[in-house]
């Protein structure tokens, strides 16, 4: 029998594994610091918070509408080629803004563009990645696998936003631009020498309508799969009102500077990095449902004591605390949907759910935007947080009741 310790040393010894997990950290810094260099650039020539937000909201609509058009017909094509084009797609966007800039200072339209080619390529990317990786690793690889991958992910939000800074601050947000080009190009280069997944039979040519159909029974025929994804999409929200009230929760109510601010922000994907190693260590079968929603609760639990929270040490810990926490429900979650889907439907499954998912951000952020002057922050602080709670003790409540069937899902069949 194969040991955690001797499926891991295997899991590295994979290079097409290997290869994906450093193209997903390339890829993620690139976005974190063409994230900073766009806004830096755009704020400077305006002078305008709305005009960085109209880049969000560029990239952040077609974004959403790709993932609903583009999704069901992702398993027609090679994952592989999907995410190569998506790479190759954002570094010549990339680099065409920073070619345009170079020759017409001040000039704006190249950034905006460029959050529309994002926005347009990055709902392929995500679905394509998660549902190659069942094809690359085993069964009893892939919670250890998402993990590596989801800390590639938090360990570019940590390092990102300063190392942005230091670079826009040393060689303008012009040059970050050519840098995040060169980065993508790198992502997309480390994914050619991966395997290909194994080729799916021929299918009859089928209308978007029937394919998105068919990606929606499979939550039908597994409704756990639908609540976990509910979940996720209540956990946005909550993420999304929370992008409106954490910069004047610190420097408003705890009296923050901007650097707390920064410390305030890295401590959450810190903390989640951290837990990521701790999640394939407590993975054995009937706790896993108990852990996963004992997660959301930690983490409702955390939103509940900012609101009362006074000090921004503690603040500081607490979100270090929530990001331990976050994995045990996220990779589990992943992990699910990778042994249950059908390979043949895996692409479409995760465009539907990535769409449930992240359709529920930009409602938290209006929320948060409306409600935060007149109801306040930290009175919102607790209402997010014990609406999580809730829908999380519910769903502990409820296992009782659905336990077979829940424990029949969570366990994997080995052969």
């Amino acid at each position: 029998m194969m040991t955690a310790a001797t499926s891991t040393s295997a899991l590295w010894k994979d290079r097409s594994y290997r290869y994906i997990l450093l193209g997903q950290l390339t890829s993620e810094l690139g976005a974190s610091l063409g994230t900073l260099a766009n806004s830096w650039i755009i704020y400077q020539v305006t002078g305008s918070q709305a005009a960085v937000g109209q880049m969000w909201l560029l990239y952040f609509v077609p974004s959403l509408v790709v993932q609903l058009l583009a999704g069901p017909y992702l398993d027609r094509y090679d994952k592989k080629r999907v995410m190569l084009f998506s790479q190759w797609m954002r570094s010549i966007a990339f680099g065409c803004s920073f070619a345009a800039i170079a020759t017409t200072p001040g000039s704006l339209w190249p950034l905006y563009l460029t959050a529309l080619v994002n926005g347009l390529v990055q709902p392929l990317y995500v679905p394509a990645s998660q549902s190659l990786l069942p094809a690359l690793v085993r069964k009893d690889q892939l919670l250890q696998a998402n993990a590596y991958l989801d800390s590639a992910l938090r360990i570019a939000m940590i390092a990102g936003p300063p190392l942005g800074g230091i670079l826009v601050a040393s060689i303008g947000g012009d040059q970050v631009l050519a840098l995040v080009a060169v980065g993508y190009a790198l992502s997309g280069a480390f994914l050619l020498p991966c395997k290909n997944a194994p080729a799916l039979p021929a299918r009859v040519a089928e209308s978007w309508f029937s394919m998105f159909k068919a990606g929606l029974a499979i939550f039908g025929e597994k409704p756990l799969l639908l609540y976990l994804s509910l979940y996720s999409a209540l956990v946005q929200f909550a993420v999304g009102v929370t992008l409106v009230l954490n910069l004047p929760f610190v420097a408003g109510e705890l009296h923050g500077t901007a650097f707390h601010v920064g410390l305030f922000l890295a401590s959450y994907p810190f903390g989640y990095l951290f837990g990521t190693f701790l999640v394939p260590r407590l993975r054995n079968g009937r706790e896993q449902p108990l852990i996963m929603l004992g997660s959301l609760v930690a983490g409702g639990a955390s939103f509940v004591t900012l609101g009362f929270t006074h000090m921004i040490e503690l603040a500081i810990l607490i979100e270090v605390l929530a990001g331990v926490a976050a994995p045990f429900f996220q990779l589990h979650s992943t992990r699910l949907y990778q042994l249950h889907v059908p390979p043949a439907m895996m692409g479409r499954v995760f465009s539907v759910r990535l769409l449930i998912v992240r359709t529920t951000m930009p409602a938290g952020i209006w929320l948060g935007g409306t409600l935060s002057d007149s109801v306040g922050i930290r009175p919102l602080y607790v209402a997010i947080g014990a609406l999580i709670v809730v829908a999380a003790v519910g769903g502990i409540t409820l296992q009782k009741f659905v336990k077979y069937r829940i424990f029949q899902l969570f366990t994997v069949k080995r052969a």
